[in-house]
């Protein structure tokens, strides 16, 4: 049989895994054989005497092969390739490049599919068709040898493909699974962090509800109530854990499961755990896990021993033997430490399992647990927020919910031009997977679309608002993919490119655009008879204020989008949505947007020359002055005794640096004071009292403390240090700078 021939094939795993990681094909040939590899593809990698060492890159098609193929054997699967088949011609490819992957519970027959292009395959479903004929006779052959009483399941394994909502459908009710470029990134990453333990998620994606052969726990446990929940206090061994336990990460594999809270675990922490218990080390805090008895199988038998006035009862617990039955709400990397251990078995860990946590619950239990561990990113946070406030009583929480839903639709959603664009949950970031979550959920927030509310009260009623989450959401997502969608379609080749050299998809040009769809929104809800929730059935009114952005986009000299994507933070989305809004008034000047003019003069930098030149005068003045006042209270030492030890050894750094750089110029210590250390020398010790209150007290202020009276010093620092070619100083700071020099230079 040919199961059987694939079978000794297979035995030297290591040998096969070693194969398998080759990514080049390599060939020993004569010298003189060298021009004809070349043709072929070939680079000379050695050279010898006589004879020289040529490589190759595999086939992209084996080379997607190869790594599902090292994906289960790193997991601890036996591999048997070169599955029988019975296909016609249009499918052989498959055949080709199919596997089994065998271990002590179960039999997993890979069929492989690559596209060169990611895209639906129009001939998915027949090829689905073609492996559901197969797969009866190569059943019956499969039970003869594997006489065990294993588990069955096929397994498609896609490179590059986006799997139709139809042949899901047809997957799913075949009982098959498959795995996609998503999901064997995860099970990859997975991989890596936790070895073969790994196994046990799949093992939970695979034979989820489905019974484990050899279970049957029944451990002493307490049973008690807390938060109105009922919950049960016991002890087990990690394997038995492990197996009928499942972590519900937060990832692209995973967006179908909710809910999906929990980070991927980290592999250096992993380690020392390993380390830690392997050392005798334990931890005596509980694993916190929600058990599903949808799965059933879950019994409570109350003991015979029972204190009557206690409202706690104890008993013998009947776990589920089945798979993906108890979720893991906190304590992964405790539970997954002793995964590859010596104590795996004869250890037990504390656990407190509650039943049937309700989405939420679990969300908000884990987010509570970990509310101030640095280890749960702010980006997984955003991320549960959409479903953990969704239903929120607080206005503003259910805002903060829809705008993260959002931004995670722009990502997730394949409609979306933003697909595999936004990072999600623990995702990471790439060359092209490089919006954060942030990003959107700022520029949703800021864009005037959604009431804005003070307490339960509207503060400022949004322009699209049809107070609804789900109606918001359907209205406000669907003009997004419109307006984004057709900037794609004019700039097709430049939207695919990476962030560095992308004129569209990077944080602030998203931030702006979003902003300006808004804006635009504005214009046509106050132009026209349309209602808020119509808006999307006239987008037509949307392409000509859309087209002077893309003519001026792509207009940009390489200096002005330079200069546009280095100006970070704030500053700089708010300057790439201003910049769009120009763009616009280029091609309709009779539009207005508000804050615009002002926020022209603010960047146009015409206050800076008059601005600097002040506070020179100021810097000078206090120089003077504090010098003057302090010589008149102590003397000669009044350094020593008026001045922060800190300030002067600070000062006289600067003073030494400064001398080094320019020899023939004389720095003196006092030369070098930073505006904020005035203030430092005005709070010190007695000094305020006795020579700097009257003096240097803010003006305006009528009350408050020597901290509060000084704070137009730090303030007046803040813009001191912004004095670089690309700082503007707006209205508001030069009006500031020149009331306090009108108040001190007379």
């Amino acid at each position: 049989m040919i199961i059987n021939q694939a079978l000794d094939l297979s035995k030297d795993q290591k040998k096969l895994l070693t194969n398998v990681k080759q990514k080049f094909i390599r060939k020993t040939i004569l010298k003189e054989e060298i021009s004809n590899y070349e043709e072929q593809g070939y680079v000379v990698s050695s050279k010898q005497k006589s004879k020289a060492i040529v490589k190759k890159l595999k086939p992209e098609i084996e080379l997607g092969y190869y790594e599902f193929v090292q994906l289960f054997c790193e997991m601890g699967f036996k591999i048997i390739p070169n599955l029988p088949h019975s296909f016609n011609d249009e499918t052989k490819d498959i055949s080709d490049f199919s596997f089994i992957a065998e271990d002590n519970e179960c039999i997993l027959i890979c069929y492989y599919l690559y596209s060169y292009a990611k895209k639906e395959i129009s001939r998915f479903e027949q090829v689905l068709e073609n492996i559901k004929s197969n797969y009866g006779e190569l059943l019956k052959e499969l039970r003869k040898i594997f006489t065990c009483n294993k588990k069955f399941k096929v397994i498609i394994c896609t490179k590059n493909y986006a799997i139709s909502k139809s042949d899901i459908s047809f997957i799913g009710e075949q009982k098959y699974f498959y795995i996609d470029d998503d999901r064997l990134e995860y099970y990859n990453n997975l991989n890596k962090h936790l070895g073969n333990a790994s196994k046990y998620q799949l093992l939970g994606n695979l034979f989820s509800g489905q019974k484990i052969a050899n279970l049957d726990e029944v451990i002493p446990a307490i049973q008690g109530k807390m938060g109105g929940l009922t919950y049960y206090s016991f002890s087990i061994e990690p394997e038995k854990l492990l197996k009928i336990g499942y972590i519900l990460h937060r990832t692209d594999a995973n967006r179908n499961d909710m809910p999906t809270y929990q980070r991927l675990i980290r592999k250096s922490r992993l380690k020392q755990i390993e380390t830690f218990i392997n050392n005798g080390g334990f931890f005596p805090n509980s694993v916190i896990i929600s058990i599903d008895t949808n799965k059933k199988g879950l019994t409570f038998s109350l003991s015979s021993l029972q204190d009557e006035t206690s409202i706690s009862k104890i008993g013998l617990l009947k776990l589920p033997q089945r798979y993906k039955s108890a979720y893991i709400i906190d304590g992964q990397h405790r539970l997954y430490g002793y995964a590859n251990t010596q104590y795996k078995e004869t250890n037990t860990i504390p656990v407190v399992a509650f039943l049937d946590l309700a989405k939420n619950d679990q969300i908000k239990l884990f987010m509570e647990i970990n509310e101030n561990q640095k280890s749960v990113s702010k980006n997984l946070r955003t991320t549960l927020n959409a479903d953990l406030l969704w239903d929120s009583e607080n206005p503003t929480e259910r805002n903060t919910a829809l705008f993260s839903r959002i931004a995670q639709e722009l990502g997730e959603n394949t409609d979306s031009p933003l697909f595999d664009r936004v990072i999600i949950g623990e995702n990471n970031k790439t060359d092209k997977c490089c919006i954060t979550l942030d990003t959107i959920r700022d520029a949703l927030d800021k864009s005037g679309l959604f009431n804005k509310y003070k307490g339960t009260e509207i503060e400022r009623s949004g322009i699209c608002d049809l107070n609804n989450n789900d109606k918001n959401f359907d209205n406000i997502f669907t003009l997004l993919v419109k307006a984004f969608e057709y900037i794609q379609q004019k700039n097709v080749s430049d939207w695919g490119k990476t962030e560095d050299i992308n004129k569209w998809v990077f944080n602030i040009s998203i931030y702006g655009l979003i902003r300006i769809i808004s804006d635009i929104t504005n214009i046509i809800l106050n132009t026209t008879h349309y209602k808020k929730n119509e808006i999307n059935s006239h987008f037509e009114n949307f392409k000509p204020y859309l087209d002077a952005i893309i003519q001026g986009v792509n207009n940009f000299t390489e200096e002005q989008r330079n200069n546009l994507k280095t100006t970070y933070g704030g500053k700089g989305r708010i300057k790439y949505w201003r910049t769009l809004q120009g763009l616009i008034l280029i091609k309709f000047p009779s539009l207005v947007f508000e804050g615009y003019e002002k926020w022209l003069k603010d960047t146009s930098k015409m206050f800076n020359k008059e601005a600097f030149s002040m506070i020179g005068d100021i810097e000078t003045y206090l120089k003077e002055d504090f010098k003057k006042s302090l010589q008149d209270k102590y003397g000669e030492d009044w350094q020593i005794l008026g001045v922060p030890y800190q300030v002067m050894k600070d000062a006289q750094e600067l003073a030494l640096k400064k001398r080094y750089e320019e020899p023939t110029k004389k720095y003196q210590d006092w030369d070098c004071l930073h505006l904020c250390d005035y203030r430092k020398i005005a709070v010190y010790k007695s000094n305020w009292t006795d020579l700097f209150e009257k003096k240097y007290s803010d003006p305006e202020l009528q009350s408050g403390n020597k901290d509060k009276k000084t704070e137009w010093m730090e303030k007046m620092n803040r813009i001191r240090n912004q004095n670089d070619h690309t700082y503007s100083v707006s209205e508001e700071e030069f009006n500031f700078i020149k009331k306090i020099h009108n108040w001190l230079i007379k």
